[in-house]
Parts: structure tokens; sequence; C-alpha cells
């Protein structure tokens, strides 16, 4: 349109009159404002407005200007712009155009700043109409944009500007007004921001005054802040005109100003970062990075599209920065010339090093490629370029942090724990520092991937037995000893304990931080507001919730104080608040550790004179000053006293106490006291006393402590009593109160010290008498305070029967009277109650309270039952239980336990019981627990109370209650099904069935057989453990034991990561174990579990899947054990259907470990029953087994030879050659080898027993004999065979011990065994000592060189054998302590402990190469040295040397001597009587083959070249050298070492099988 109607309005001015334009001027508004068709509008505002122009430009006065504006504009704007006006779009954008420039016109040719002009009107009332809308629409703009304008207002100069405004939209509000259309608003000030910037006519104007070029300014100011706070409008059309149009033009408003102006981009970072806040699903958030990339530096865009999900914006933003790389790389002067204020400080380059920064450029985008990859082996190789960024320095660090954020968004798990444990190898110092000092990368990235607890967990073991875990341990306590800058340290430590407490949601990475924090160095870093972190941290983290784990925080929690505290910083309620939580729910003892440590800290660092005594006199300071009632505060006073008040033993200090609560005790002994006072001081008085009962290992009575007399005491319990149980006047019936009151009753009535035993029963006694008073008045009508005191007394009739029982006062009533007055008394619903709480939980509390006294009340009357007391009345057992059954059907988990648990003594009081009456407690009690089995708060104590209650002898000891299909039956199966998920349940039930049934009574084992069904899902009991909070729980427990209490635990089920289910099979099968052969009892249930056991191992189901680590497997392996313990109590009427079983279940397994107790039961069977020798010879001679059964028949010979009765012996190898000649010549190499060991162990057991003429007679067997005595190959074959436990030392009747029948779970499994009972049986002894040597020198090195050879052999004979070679290897000939697949995967202290190593020392601490020193570790761990000595352990951690090591490091006992100390470690040795041996050429030395090797053996390698050092020589006993025959003239070290390890071990094989054979 301009370009006519520029020159239409050039004709007007120079050729038309001022009235003659002003008459054309009003003919076309009246045409245009009556307009009807829309074009014939639209053709009429192209006329109109050039003339209006030309009319404006004719006046020349500015004050006619502005009315002429007022007359014809604001008429026109309200037409058009309005939000009802239908005006077209073509009319309202030309009309738009042109007020925008009027606008602009109006306010830069304004005479005075003051003055009223159309452009200031005209601007007010657009953004009056922003603002107006925004207030009346709050979801139209989110994120409160009125408050956002408020507080950017605050550092800008429009203040003035705004608060006009603020006024015209009051004027607004009280006058009616038009609404204008936004988008026509925001449009009108965009042309505006425009013209100002690009309207030449407007630029041209040179009388503009400066007053009035600073009114912009401070209006652009205000658009700019109000454009910012409508950034996050739900409207997309407004949003887009907002950060496309109207703030780009602002932005470049600014820049083209020749004034000083700077609008606040700060404030628009801030908004940004507001809306980066919102949830991910809001929409609005996808904004954030448009707008970062249009209105910052190039590097915030390219930041945001490189780190991105979308493969799109990554692609072109990697373009971007490569075109730019290349246009630099080509113009390297074009940015190594700017300073940071003209170019980025994120991109550097420089002239001189354009090379090498281009060399470092493509380092990074290869690593930025690679990350991505989804195989780790692709990732590996290039992660050391990472390094080399790092050492550069020639890239800002964020760079480097955003590869990092590339590699963790890596979907593969594989490469992101590559790339962590890439991370976690670092040891370079200065690498560490730049990762420390970059918080962007340790909070932002590193934590955000480590916080996730799958990246630590092992499969059966948790997230804290985790390597994966060590590693990043160990990576946090080298990165925080890096820190070259102490402020550097301290601001990152600071960090550290905020993000930990605030940010990370899983327990294991803050565990191990944790762990880290204790063993860092000692650093003033933690002020008041980390401790209070840190406080947070162990009290209210979301994610510690067991007890375990708790415990474990606070132990770290105690030592990182103590490491970190700035205590010059602390106040002294910061370091006593810190005290409590850290003991708080921490039993910390005197003696312990921990307390020493607090104490040690608060001597040495708190105190300012290195004593106690400025501490303790700023803890009595503030007991003195006590004015606070809330318990906290009690608890923080109490817990700190307990370090204070005792000496560096852990001892009481009496005259410290004394003195410490000199004021707390004469108030309390003050009978004239104020309420108050006494109500703040029994707060204190309960917490100092639960504190120095629970801390000092040598119990000792507070109140003799505080030397309180009977007076004090009764007169504190009397004050007491005065607040909660009174009958007229209003009683306490505040929770915390009340619980202090009873706490503390309970305290003194129960202590043996606090009264006189005289003075006690007096006051038990009188007690009871009030509280029975209380429950038998009635007040005349309903007093709401007197209802709510109503649970208060009968929780205090409990706590008297308790102190009763404790003390045997057996003098209190018991009878129906009693016990009816407290299950009948009722508790009104008042309003009052309902203020305090709701009224089901009031009622839940009331009735957990009244069933919590009837059964101490029961309890009570049991004691007086059992000593019979003459004259005492009982209450009826029958009427009490239907009255307990009737509340139980009724009641709610919340005081369902209470219910259950009052079953207890009831049930065992002496009364009848029948079927029905118990079943109906059963079923309530199941239902009632299948309604809260979701529910972690209540079902484990429903269910621990139900398994206590129903599972006790009483009851198990009545047949009739008993039955299949009754009440008891009915309750085992629900507590078993229930295990599946939560096995602490049936854990606590096997303990009491096994209390029970082996006192092995008449009752018991009548008990036993009836419960032989439920006996066998005992004894299999155990899903395959994956469940993190076990996993979790038994990790914690095993962190948290001292050294004392692991040495207690070792072995026992507890210890095995708490794998309740263990006990369960411990408590059964010791049952099994001591079962009596003689005992027809006994022998009957032996018989029905061998029923269930063969039924069950021989069901098609177990064999559809034959993997070891299965939950088949386990089940097969888990009746396997059992079986042997009792298939020597098996009736000889069902043996030929049990080996029939037996040998069917042979023939479908293939899994070995199940196969070996299957031959080991028919070896006892046999030796047991000789005559069933026919039913073995019958399957031995069928040709068409399959070859593992095979090879099963062939195994069971191996050992029947040697024990078969006399009678028998001679029918037997009469018999068993015969047979065993058709499998030597099969063409099966594996049933071939396994036919050669049992045609030997048979023949040489025919010689020992004195057959041996009747194999001279048989001329066959006599060649056969001869030829396997001399053919190489099978002397080769047999005497390889010698060296394998189980061909050839396994020994059925000898083994048969508990250690070796459960060998699956090694010492754990014994030494629990012993721990359940420790009563040797002598059928099955715990362990054979005579065979303990052959049972740890079975190891893994008798592997080398089999394999080998066999495979040889393979290959000669061209075996067509279905079973692999290395199923023979795998499954038969293998060490025994691996040939069972354990619960538990077998750890690395198991192992070590079991397995008996050469006491070899090899010192390599002269060698400095890690592969020599890594090869080595692997060499010595293969032959079994005992300790490899190196110069420094950090070794492990190399990835060089774990790559060479293949992980045998982990198995390898290795320490640490440097080797300025080897002189003073050999001679150590020496003088514990090793032999100091060095390999070195001298002219002495012995020659490697010749020497004969002492047992105790120190081997000392030399350096690289050098060899041996003089010094070091002179030292040695013996050298040796290695015979060599070619040209070169030495070895490396490593070969050298390996050679003479062998020989050692060679030697010292030769030597124990020489022992063996004599």
């Amino acid at each position: 349109m301009d370009f006519a109607s520029i020159p239409f309005q050039k004709l007007l001015v120079q050729n038309a009159g001022n009235e003659k334009l002003l008459d054309f001027l009003k003919q076309l508004d009246e045409q245009y404002t009556h307009a009807v068709d829309e074009k014939v509008r639209f053709g009429n505002l192209q006329i109109l407005l050039p003339i209006f122009k030309a009319h404006l430009i004719k006046l020349d006065d500015h004050q006619k200007e502005e009315a002429c504006l007022d007359q014809f504009v604001k008429p026109w704007m309200i037409t058009s712009f309005s939000q009802d006006s239908m005006v077209a779009t073509e009319s309202v954008t030309l009309l738009e155009s042109t007020v925008s420039y009027l606008l602009a016109r109006s306010f830069l040719l304004q005479n005075n700043q003051t003055d009223s002009s159309f452009g200031k009107e005209t601007l007010l009332m657009l953004i009056t109409q922003l603002i107006s809308t925004m207030e009346a629409e709050p979801d139209f703009i989110d994120l409160k944009p009125m408050d956002f304008i408020e507080s950017s207002l605050e550092r800008l100069d429009c203040r003035s500007y705004w608060d006009q405004v603020q006024t015209n939209i009051a004027v607004q509000d009280a006058s009616k007004h038009i609404a204008l259309d936004l988008e026509c608003c925001i449009d009108i000030l965009n042309l505006f921001v425009r013209d100002l910037n690009e309207n030449q006519e407007l630029l041209a104007l040179d009388n503009v005054l400066e007053s009035v070029k600073t009114e912009i300014r401070q209006w652009m100011e205000l658009i700019f802040t109000i454009a910012v706070a409508m950034i996050p409008c739900t409207d997309s059309t407004i949003r887009r005109k907002l950060s496309h149009d109207l703030l780009p033009n602002l932005l470049r408003w600014q820049q083209n100003s020749v004034q000083s102006i700077e609008l606040d981009k700060q404030m628009l970072w801030k908004r940004i970062l507001q809306m980066f806040a919102l949830p991910a699903t809001n929409l609005l958030r996808l904004e954030i990075y448009g707008l970062i990339a249009r209105f910052f530096d190039f590097y915030f865009g390219l930041d945001s599209g490189l780190q991105s999900n979308d493969s799109l914006a990554r692609k072109y933003s990697s373009y971007i920065l490569k075109r730019i790389i290349d246009f630099t790389e080509k113009n390297p002067s074009t940015i190594a010339d700017k300073s940071d204020n003209d170019w980025t400080p994120y991109f550097k380059w420089s002239v001189d090093k354009s090379q090498h920064y281009t060399e470092i450029w493509d380092d990074w985008f290869l690593l930025y490629d690679i990350m991505h990859e989804s195989v780790i082996h692709l990732v590996d190789p290039v992660l050391p370029r990472f390094e080399t960024l790092l050492n550069a320095n020639a890239l800002d660090a964020s760079w480097w942090v955003l590869l990092m954020y590339r590699g963790f968004q890596n979907d593969t798990s594989s490469v992101k724990k590559g790339l962590l444990e890439f991370i976690f190898s670092r040891e370079d110092p200065a690498i560490l520092n730049k990762m420390g000092i970059e918080q962007g990368f340790m909070f932002g990235a590193l934590f955000k991937i480590l916080d996730s607890t799958s990246l630590y967990s092992v499969p059966t073991q948790g997230a804290l037995v985790s390597p994966f875990g060590e590693h990043f341990r160990t990576f946090m306590v080298r990165l925080i000893d890096a820190f070259e800058d102490e402020q550097d340290k301290i601001k990152f430590l600071r960090q550290l304990i905020h993000h930990l407490s605030h940010v990370v949601s899983s327990y294991a990475p803050i565990l191990y931080t944790m762990e880290a924090l204790a063993e860092a160095n000692y650093v003033n870093a933690w002020g008041p507001e980390e401790l209070k972190s840190l406080r947070v941290l162990v009290d209210r983290h979301r994610n510690f919730n067991i007890p375990a784990t708790k415990q474990f925080l606070r132990k770290l929690g105690i030592a990182a104080v103590f490491k970190l505290s700035n205590t010059e910083t602390l106040s002294f309620s910061d370091i006593a608040k810190t005290i409590s939580s850290l003991v708080n729910e921490y039993p910390i003892k005197t003696n312990s550790k921990e307390f020493k440590l607090i104490r040690y800290w608060l001597e040495s660092r708190i105190s300012k004179d290195k004593s106690l005594d400025s501490v303790l006199s700023g803890l009595k300071n503030r007991i003195n000053t006590y004015v606070c009632d809330l318990k906290s505060e009690a608890n923080v006073l109490a817990r700190t006293s307990i370090f204070v008040v005792s000496n560096e033993n852990g001892e009481l200090n009496h005259d410290h106490v004394l003195d410490l609560l000199s004021a707390f005790r004469k108030t309390l002994k003050d009978k004239s006291c104020d309420e108050i006072t006494f109500a703040r001081n029994l707060t204190l008085f309960d917490a100092l006393w639960e504190n120095f009962d629970t801390c000092f290992e040598n119990k000792c009575d507070f109140t003799k402590v505080i030397e309180f007399d009977d007076e004090v005491i009764l007169n504190i319990l009397n004050r007491i009593d005065q607040k909660y149980l009174n009958k007229e006047e209003d009683n306490v019936v505040d929770d915390d109160l009340v619980n202090l009151y009873l706490s503390l009753t309970r305290r003194i009535l129960s202590s043996d010290a606090a009264l006189t035993p005289e003075a006690r029963n007096n006051a038990i006694q009188n007690h009871f008498d009030l509280v029975i008073r209380l429950l038998k008045y009635r007040t005349p009508s309903v007093n709401a305070n007197k209802e709510i005191s109503k649970p208060n007394y009968i929780r205090l009739l409990s706590v008297i029967y308790e102190c009763a029982i404790k003390h045997n006062y057996l003098k209190l009533d018991c009878d129906n009277a009693v016990v009816s007055s407290v299950y009948g008394f009722q508790m009104k619903r008042t309003q009052e109650a309902l203020r305090e709480r709701p009224w089901g939980e009031s009622l839940s509390t009331f009735i957990r309270a009244k069933w919590e006294c009837i059964e101490r009340i029961v309890r009570f009357a049991s004691i007086i039952k059992k000593e019979n007391i003459e004259g005492k009345e009982f209450f009826d057992p029958i009427e009490l239980y239907e009255e307990a059954v009737d509340q139980l059907e009724s009641g709610s988990e919340m005081c369902g336990e209470a219910i259950i648990r009052s079953f207890g003594p009831l049930l065992a009081f002496p009364w009848e019981k029948t079927p029905d009456m118990l079943e109906r407690c059963v079923d309530y009690a199941i239902a009632l627990m299948k309604e809260n089995i979701a529910q972690s708060r209540t079902f484990p104590l429903l269910i621990k109370a139900f398994v206590d209650v129903i599972f006790q002898p009483e009851l198990l000891s009545m047949p009739e209650l008993n039955q299949e299909d009754g009440p008891m039956k009915k309750a085992l199966n629900m507590v078993i099904e229930t295990g599946e998920l939560k096995p602490f349940v049936v854990a606590q039930t096997s303990k009491l069935l096994h209390n029970y049934w082996s006192t092995f009574t008449e009752d018991a084992n009548k008990s036993m057989i009836q419960y032989a069904p439920e006996m066998v899902k005992l004894l299999v009991f155990g899903p395959l453990r994956d469940r993190e909070d076990q996993k979790l729980e038994g990790a914690i427990a095993t962190k948290l034991a001292t050294s004392t209490d692991i040495l207690e635990a070792e072995g026992t089920a507890e210890t095995v990561f708490n794998q309740n289910d263990y006990l369960v099979r411990v408590n059964m099968n010791d049952l099994l174990l001591r079962l009596d052969v003689n005992n027809k009892d006994h022998t009957t249930l032996a018989n029905i579990l061998l029923d269930k056991f063969f039924h069950t191992i021989n069901e098609d189901i177990l064999f559809e899947f034959m993997y070891t680590s299965t939950m088949e497997h386990r089940l097969k392996l888990r009746i396997c054990c059992s079986t042997i313990l009792i298939i020597d109590l098996a009736d000889e009427k069902k043996l030929d259907d049990y080996m029939e079983v037996i040998f069917e279940v042979m023939r479908k397994e293939t899994v070995t470990s199940v196969r070996c107790y299957l031959e080991w039961a028919m070896v006892r069977i046999l030796v047991r029953f000789p005559e069933r020798l026919k039913l073995f010879y019958k399957k031995i001679e069928d040709p068409n087994h399959k070859p593992n059964f095979v090879i099963s028949l062939l195994t069971i010979t191996f050992t029947l030879c040697d024990h078969l009765p006399e009678e028998a012996i001679q029918g037997y190898f009469e018999e068993i050659f015969v047979r065993l000649i058709a499998w030597l010549i099969t063409n099966h190499f594996t049933i071939r080898l396994f036919s050669y060991c049992a045609w030997q162990r048979n023949w040489k057991s025919c010689i020992s027993r004195g057959y041996g003429k009747k194999l001279e007679e048989n001329k066959y067997l006599q060649s056969i004999g001869r030829f396997m005595e001399t053919y190489v190959d099978c002397i080769k074959f047999f005497d390889k065979i010698q060296t394998q436990f189980y061909m050839s030392k396994f020994d059925p009747i000898q083994d048969f011990n508990v250690e070796f029948i459960f060998r699956q779970m090694m010492t754990e499994f014994e030494k629990a065994f012993v721990r359940v009972n420790p009563k040797p049986v002598a059928r099955c002894p715990f362990e054979n000592p005579q065979r303990k040597e052959i049972y740890t020198s079975a190891d893994a090195s008798e592997m080398i060189g089999l394999e080998e050879e066999i495979k040889l052999a393979e290959a000669n004979h061209h075996s067509t054998s279905e079973t692999t070679l290395e199923e023979v290897i795998q499954k038969k000939i293998m060490p025994w302590e691996m040939m069972l697949e354990t619960d538990m995967d077998l750890t690395k202290n198991l192992v070590q402990k079991n397995r008996r190593r050469n006491d070899l020392i090899v010192v390599a601490s002269l060698i400095d190469r890690t592969p020599n020193l890594a090869g080595l570790c692997r060499t010595c761990e293969i032959f079994n040295a005992s300790t490899l000595v190196v110069p420094t352990l950090k070794i492990k951690e190399d990835i060089g040397f774990t790559s060479i090591s293949v992980a045998s490091e982990k198995w390898m006992p290795m320490i640490e001597v440097p080797e300025t100390d080897v002189a003073s470690f050999l001679q150590e040795k020496k003088e514990q009587g090793y032999t100091l041996c060095g390999l070195e050429q001298t002219t002495t030395s012995a020659t490697l083959g010749d020497y004969e090797f002492p047992e105790k053996c120190v081997l000392l390698l030399g350096k690289e070249r050098q060899g041996v050092p003089a010094d070091l020589l002179q030292m040695l006993d013996v050298t040796i050298e290695i015979p060599q025959y070619g040209i070169t003239r030495s070895l490396n070290v490593h070969v050298s070492g390996a050679i003479c390890i062998y020989e050692y071990t060679k030697q010292m094989h030769w030597r124990q099988q020489a022992a063996l054979n004599q």
C-alpha cells in the first residue's frame, strides 16, 4: 500500500489546501465509521490515511496535531481494535501501522515531559489493557506475572510509569471502558518499537528533547518487563508475538540506541528458569530452548541442542558447531582477537596454536559421536581421549561436561556403567581437581545418573555389596583429596551434603558417599547450615526407612562430622542438636568406637581448653536455663550429657553427674516448685533415665546416681498421679504428657533400685486400688475429660500388672470382676474427643489398651496358677475367649495385634479347647491379615503376633487341634504362602516349631508326624531372593557389625545377608539330623518324608528346564540334602520303590550337583542292604541308557567297592567287572573315561580286600587289568583322575557329616546348625576333622593340565559323543567346593576362608611395571600362593592392571610394602621361620629343579633390569636360577617368577600326594 499512499500523501501536501483536506477528511471519516461492506471500508481507509497524514503535516503546530489525533485516531482505534470489533484484518493491520507511527511521532515531538499527549495516553492505554487482562484472568499467564513485574521494577527507573498504569487501571475499573484486543495491543507496541528503530522519517527528526529520549528509555524498560512477564502465556499466538516480534525488536532498539541503554537480560534469564522449573508435562517448557537460542549467547543454543534427546536438534547443533570451527580454523584471528565483551567466553581460539585447537575439537567430536554407541567395546578404546581433553586446557569445562551429559543419556546400561567406571578409575589429581570444581558436572550430571539403585545392584546380594559402589567410594575419596585449592574443597563439601540431603533419593549413592566422607582427611568445611542438612538427611530422608540403614547412616555421619566440621562457626545448639540426631535410634554404648569418637571430638575440637570442662559448663548452663517444653529439646540435652559425664573408658563419673544436674535435682526435690517447671523437669528426667540405661554398659540405676531416695521418688510419683488420675477434677489428656507420666511410672515401679522392695510393693498395690476405683466410678453425666482419660486408666493398669510380674508380687486380683471390668469398660463419644483425633482412631487405641492389659492379667494369673497359691479366684477363660473372638471379628488393624496377642497366654491357660473354637480365632485373624497384607506398618505386627500365639507347645501338643483340616494346619499353610514374599514370618514359625519338636518327647514326635507334609515344605522353603529390602537389610547389618559381632555371628544364617529362609531349612534339617534310627516314631516320620521327597523330585515339571540357579534346581538340591540325612532310616519294605525313583531321577537329571547326592544316597542304601545289588546290576548292564545315567551308575561303583560288607563283597566283585568291561569299549569318550576310573577303583579295592586271587584266576580280567596298568594313555588318565577329589577321595561314609552334606553353603550352614543346637550327633557329626585336610586341599588348581590332555585324547579318538568335553570338565572333574551352586554367589571372603593356600609369599615390591605385577597376581592366584607383596595397593584400581589380572586381584591376598621397607619385611619373615629365597644368577645359585623348596618360603623377585640389590642379596638364605639353553640369557621377571612359583607348587603337590598314599 505504501508504494501508492506515500506519493499520494506528498501530492496532497503540495497541492491541497488545509481546509480542503479537512473537508475530505470529515467526509471519509463518516464513510469509514458507517461502512457496512468491509471491502468498501478497506478502500476508504487506503484513501483516508494519506489524507489524514497530509492534514497533520499541514497543521505544523504540535497542539493542533494532538487535538486532531484525539478527534480522529482515537475513535478509529476504538472502532477497529475493540474485542468485539467486526473490522476486517486488512483494515486493522493498515490502521495498526498508522497508529504506531503516529504514537511514535507524538512522543518524539512533545515539548514538555509533563504534558499529556496522544502518544503517552495511547501507550498507557495499551499497557493498561495488557495488565488488566493479566489481573482479570489469572490462568491466562502462568508463573504469577504481576509478582514478577513488581520484583523486577525494583532495579529499574520506570517505577513512576508503572504507578501511572496502576492508577489508570483503577480509573478504568471505576468507569465504563472499551476492552481492546490483546493481539492488536501487542502488534501496535511491536510496530511502535520498530518505527523508533527503523522509520527513516522519525529518525530524521532532529529537535527531539533529551528529556523525551530519557522518557522513551524508561517506557521501553517497562514494556520489556511486561513482555518478559507475559512469556509464559497460555495463548500460543500471544506467546509467539512476544518472543518472535516484540522482545527481539526491543533488544534491537537497545543495540541501535545512541544512549547507554541496557535492557535487563538477567530478567529474561530468570523468567526462562522459572519456566524450566515447571513440571515436565507442561508444554511451556518446550519454549525455553527457542528463547535461549534467540536471546542469548550462541553457546546456550548449541549447548541445549547438543544435549537434546531429539536427534534432529543434535544433528543441526552439531552441524552449526562444525561450521563455526571450520570458519575459525580458516580465519583464526576473527575470534582470537575478540574480547570477552565482544565474543562468547565459552569458545576460544589461538592463532599460534590453531592446529592444536583443531585436534582437540576433532577429539571432542569423536567422543561426542561415540557416546551414543550401544556396544561398550566401541566406546572403551576412545575414552582415554577424554583425559586428553581435560589436560589440554583448550576448551571451556562446559564442553567436556556436555560430553558426560551425552554419555549418560545413552540407553545402553553397559555403556553408561562403563563410562562411570572410566571416571571412577581416574587417579591424576589434576584431572580429579577439574572434575571436582565443576559443580555442574558433579551435581548436575554425575550424581543425577548415580541416583539409581540398579547401578549398584549385584544379583542375590543387593546394592551395598557392590564392586561398582566400592569403586565410586574410592573415587570420591581420591576426588576430595585432589582439590588444589582449600576453598574449592570446602565449597564442594558444603554443596555435597546439601545435595545428598535434599536432591539424591537413592540410598545407595548416599551411603557410599558418606563412607567416602568418613574416610576423608580433616578439613574445616561444615558449618551450621551443613550440619542442619546432615540432620535432615539422618532424620527425615524419605528412603531410609529400615532401622539398620538409619543406624549405618548415623555411624557414617558421626565419622564425617568428626572429620569435616568447622567447629569455630558452630554454636552449642548446633553441636547438641547434631549429636542428638546422630545418636537418635542408634544405641551407642559408652565402650563403642562411635561414643569415643564423639567424646574425643568434643574434647579436642569443641572444648577450648582441650578438656570437657567447658562443654560440661555449657551444657550445665543450658540445663539450668531449660525453658522449652518440647521433648526433643530434652532429648538433645540428655543425649549430649552422656558424653560429658563419662571418662575416656566410658565409665560413669558420679561427680560430673551431680554437678551437671544440680539444678535439675534441686527442682525435682522441691515439693513447692510450680507445675510448669515440674513438667519440664519430668521430661528431662525421663530422657536422662532412658539414655543412661541405654548407653552405659554397666547398668546403673539412674535414681541412685542422682541420689534420689524413697521420699523424693514417691513424691514425684504422687505428683504425677495427681495430673491424670483424678476422680473429680479434670485430668491431663495430652498424649505426649500422658505418655511421659506412664513412662516414668513404669520406670519407677519396674526398677530394682528406685524404691525399696516394701515401698515398691506398696506403690504397686496402691496404684492398683486407685485404678480399680477409677474403672468402677461413673460420673453423673457425660464428662468429656473423663471419657478421654479412660484409655489412660487401662494403660496404667497394664503397667501395674507388668511390674507385678517382674517383681513376683502376686497379691493383685485376677478374677472375673477385674477382667470383665476391663473388657467391659466403655468410652463414650464426645465432641471434645473428636476434636483431639478421629473417633475411629480413638476407639482403636482404647481397644488396643484394653487387650494389652488383659494379656498381662492372664499372664499374671498363669503365674499364680503355676505356683498353686491358695485362695485366689480366677476369671472364666471360656467367657474371656468368646469375648476376645468377638472383638477380633470386628477389630481393625490398629488394635488387631493387641487382640491377637491376648490369645497367647489365654490359649496356654489350662482349660478345654476344641478345634471349632480355635478355628474361629484363626479364621478371623487370617481375614484381618489378608485385608492388611499390603500395609507395611501393621501387617508384620499382626502376623508376628499370630505366629507367636498359634505355634506354642500347649497347642502343638494337642492332636485334635492339629488334624489335616484343622485350624493349626490352616494357620501354618497360610504362613508358608505368605513367606514367599515375607520370609521373616516362616523363619519365626520354624524357630517356634523347632523349639518344641526338638524336645523329642512323645507328644513332640506325634506332632512331627502330623506335620510331615508341612515339614517337607519347610525343608525346601526359600524362593530365589531378589528383593531389595532383604539385600539392603543384610548388607547394612554386615557393615554395621563390629569385629566382635562379626566373629560371634560368623557363619550363622543371620550373616548370610539376612536370608530368613536359610534359618527355616536349618531348623528343619536339624530335626532330621537328630532323628533316632531306633525310635519307631522317628522312622515313621522319616519314611513319610522320604515318600514326599521322592514323589516331588520325580515330577516331570522339574525337568523341563535343567539349569543351575533356578528354582527347580534349588528345590532338587534341598530335597537331596535332606534325603541324605534320613536315608538310613528308610523302611526296607519301601526300598525297591525308593531305588526305582532314584534311578529314574538319575536318568532324567543332567545337572551334576543333583546327581552327586542321588549317587551318594544309592551307595548308602546298597551298603546297608547289599541284597538290593541285583537291581543295580540290572541297571548297569542295560546298554540303552542315556550317557549321564551311565556315568552316575559308574560313579556309584567308585566307592561301593570299598564299603560293602564282607558277606556281600565277593559276590559283588564277581559281578561288577563283567559289567564294566562293556563300558570300556563304548564310543562315548566320557563314559570310557568314567569306566576307566571305575575299573581301576574296583580293581585296587578287590586286591586290597583280599580277593586278588580271583582276578588272577580269570585270564580275561587279568589281561585287561595288565593292559590298563601298562598302557600309556590309561596310566596318564588315571593319574590325572587321582588328583580329583570326587573321583578319588570322596568317601560316602567318612564324608557323611553336616559340613560335607551342606557343602553348597559351606561353613555358613554348618555353623548355623551349631548355633541352633550345639549338641553333636553320633550318626552324622557336624564335621570330620580327619577329612579337613582333604577337603581344603581340593582347589581350583586341580584343573591345571587336565583339560588340554583330555581334549587331545578326544581328538585322537574322533569321539562322536553326545556330551561335550566342556560338560565333562565342568560337571564332574572339578573342585568339590564349586560342585554345588549355592543360594548365593560365593563371596570373596568365603572362598578365601575355606581355601588352604600354599605357604609361599611372593615379594614383587622391586617391580614397577604394571603388566608384570598384573601377570604375577594372576599367576600367584592360579598357583595358590598365600600372599603377593606389591609396592602399592593402588595398582588394583589401575585399568591397565585389571585388564591383565582378569579379576584375580579380587581373590589373591595382597599387601603393600614399599621398596624402602623390603629389608625390614624380609627380616620379619625370617624371624617367623620363613626361608628367604631370591630369583637371581649368582656364583652360588641353586638350579631350579634341583633345589627342594621349604614349605614356608619367601620368594624375592628383582627389578626388571638391575635384579636383586646387593643389600638384599646378603639377607637371602638361598638364590635360585633358572637353567637356560638359548642365546638370550635373561627372562622377563614375570615369566621367571611364574616358572619358579610353578616349581614350588609342583613340589608341594607331590609331597602331599606322597603323604596321602602312605
